[in-house]
Formats: structure tokens, C-alpha cells, sequence
């Protein structure tokens, strides 16, 4: 059933819910601080650094957390490094990977091999 009004009706003033807004504004607040948590990510340590003498090395770091895409195909070989495992390359450029205190680090070299790479990650302070 339909209704013909004569003319427009009365507006009613507008008054928010006050406690749909506290409740909101709470629902909020935590949506920016788990945002912003997301956006920042976890606290990641300092990384280990490579000692001075060594410059035919090139180390690469970054949080592990970013690390969301799968190893190269040449690293298929696991390695014992630094106490925890890595992988290691058997083709190509001799390359070590691992992971240690929520960083993920890299070793690459032209001039070194794999035990090398290995030996000189035992020195990283």
C-alpha cells in the first residue's frame, strides 16, 4: 500500500547513539594500533655485520617477515651456519642463505665458495 503525503514531512533532527559511538570510536582506536603494527611489523634486532677485512663478500639483510617468496632454485643445499641450518647454492654463484633473531641474511661471492661463506658467517658480530 502506498501513502501520498501532502506536502514533505517534518524533519527530525539527527542525534547519534552515544554509546554506538563510544563503542566505535573504541573499535577505532585498536583498528589503527593493530594497523599500525601491520604496517611497521615486529621490533627486528640490529644485524650482524660483516667484519672489515672482508670485502669480497656482499651481505644482504632484511627482516624475515618480508621474506614471502621462495628460495632460488640453485639453493638446495642445506648448511649448518651460525647454530641454526641455511641453504647453500650448488650452481652458480656461490650463495648462503639463512635466518637467525628475525633477520634473513645473504652471502654472495664471486671469489669464495660455499665452506668459505660459511666459515666468514661465523665471524659476523
Amino acid at each position: 500500500m502506498i501513502e501520498e503525503l501532502d506536502g514533505d514531512p517534518e524533519p527530525v533532527p539527527w542525534r547519534p547513539p552515544h554509546r554506538l559511538l563510544v563503542a566505535l570510536g573504541g573499535a577505532a582506536v585498536a583498528a589503527a594500533i593493530v594497523a599500525a603494527l601491520l604496517v611497521r611489523g615486529p621490533v627486528v634486532p640490529e644485524p650482524l655485520a660483516l667484519p672489515s677485512d672482508v670485502t669480497d663478500v656482499e651481505l644482504t639483510t632484511f627482516p624475515d617477515w618480508l621474506a614471502n617468496e621462495p628460495p632460488a632454485a640453485s639453493l638446495r643445499a642445506p648448511v649448518a651456519i651460525r647454530a641454526t641450518r641455511g641453504l647453500a647454492s650448488v650452481e652458480g654463484v656461490p650463495t648462503v642463505t639463512w635466518t637467525e633473531r628475525g633477520i634473513a641474511y645473504r652471502f654472495i661471492s664471486a671469489t669464495r665458495d660455499v665452506p668459505d661463506l660459511v666459515r666468514i658467517a661465523s665471524l659476523l658480530r
